[in-house]
């Protein structure tokens, strides 16, 4: 992962740098979060995501909720997710089972 901001205190002016770093807009960008920091971030971007044992805050701001707690599996669940829809998901099927 190129951006990454850990422990953030202000997690607003983390998601700004890292767009601004990146070229990107906030309507590119996807954010999974569980507490009450995160909620000001998942109000923000395009796909907001909070683990199955999130705050209830936050699962009122997500737009998808994982099946899987977090530090269980949650991350890879929404990876799965964004690149079957973008039509990725195959090829990385492909990619791994060839020899």
């Amino acid at each position: 992962m190129t951006y990454v901001r850990q422990y953030a205190k202000d997690k607003v002016k983390a998601l700004d740098e890292i767009l601004k770093e990146a070229g990107l807009s906030e309507d590119e960008c996807a954010y999974i979060g569980d507490d009450l920091a995160d909620v000001s971030v998942m109000q923000r971007v395009e796909l907001a995501v909070a683990v199955a044992d999130a705050v209830i805050e936050a699962k009122q701001a997500a737009h998808y909720v994982t099946r899987l707690p977090g530090g269980r599996g949650a991350v890879r669940e929404v990876c799965e997710i964004i690149l079957k829809a973008q039509g990725r998901w195959e090829e990385l099927i492909e990619r791994f089972s060839a020899n």
